[in-house]
This record gives structure tokens, sequence and C-alpha cells, in this order.
């Protein structure tokens, strides 16, 4: 199992719980998490990659599709919630189609809405990615901070992402 430990950090003072960080505080902070965020989610992809031959963004777009259960959801809103341009969405979703795991299909209330739902084979790879990315995500994330810290740290994002549009 790969190491998730942030780099090693200089020894800060000391400081009055009421004082706000400092601008090295606030970088060292900052970094920790970046880097570490980074590390954790190569190691997690990297884990379904070799388990599925599923890569990460196809992935993601799998997920969604398999939380939203049978309902179908539009292109448009999948390639806002992974964080990719219009063009580089549908370049994915025509792989996503041609290896047979997503259809397209057309809405039935809005006629400019294309879709896109899981193909049993889809279900499956989605189904054997999520698996071993709890098993993974247990073993990287949740037994190092249980479950109150676990808690507190999707408290924290949560209000952290507050003011942007999120859609998961």
């Amino acid at each position: 199992m790969a190491s998730v430990a942030p780099p090693s950090q200089p020894e800060l003072p000391p400081r009055d719980p009421g004082e706000s960080p400092s601008s090295e505080e606030l970088v060292e902070a900052w970094t920790t998490i970046v880097l570490t965020y980074n590390r954790v989610s190569r190691d997690l992809i990297a884990k379904v990659e070799a388990a599925t031959g599923v890569q990460g963004r196809s992935f993601d777009v799998l997920v969604r599709l398999l939380r939203a259960g049978d309902q179908p959801v539009s292109l448009t809103r999948l390639s806002r919630t992974i964080s990719l341009s219009s063009g580089g969405f549908t370049k994915l979703a025509d792989r996503l189609e041609q290896a047979g795991l997503i259809e397209r299909q057309p809405s039935a209330s809005d006629r400019r809405v294309t879709n896109a739902v899981l193909t049993p084979t889809g279900r499956a790879q989605a189904e054997q990615g999520l698996a071993v990315f709890v098993a993974e995500f247990d073993a990287l994330v949740a037994r190092r901070l249980g479950a109150d810290g676990l808690r507190a740290l999707a408290g924290y994002m949560r209000e952290l992402g507050a003011d942007y549009a999120y859609e998961g």
C-alpha cells in the first residue's frame, strides 16, 4: 500500500489559539491539504484502474450514473460534475459509449437534452470499481481518521465548498 503521509513540515512555534495563522502557516496548511488529497486520489484511482481497467474520469462518470439508479443523467450535468469542458466530456462519453459502458438517450421532456444511462456492462464495471474504491478509501482514509474524524473532515469540506456549485 502506498504511503499517503504529508510531506515533512517545519516545526512552527506554538501560537495563541485565538491568534490568526501566519502566512507561513497558511501556505503550509494549504500545501499539506493539496498534496495529501492528490496522493490519496491517485492511489485510489490507481487501485480502481488496476481492478477494472476503467480510468479515473470514466470511473467518476460511471459512479455518478450508478448513484442515479435507473434515472438518466444529462450529459451537461455530468460534464459539470466532473469539471470537464463540453468538448472534453463529449470525447469521454464517446469512449464510454464505444466501450459499451453507457448509452445516450434523448430526454423525454426536453429535445435539446441528451441523457446517459449505464448499460449492464457499465453497471457491472461501476459496481466493481466502487467496491474497490470503498475498500481502499476505508484503508487509506477512514481507518486512519476514525468515524468522527472522517465526519469532521467531510463537514469541513462541505463548509469550504458551500459557496461553490456542486452537483454530486
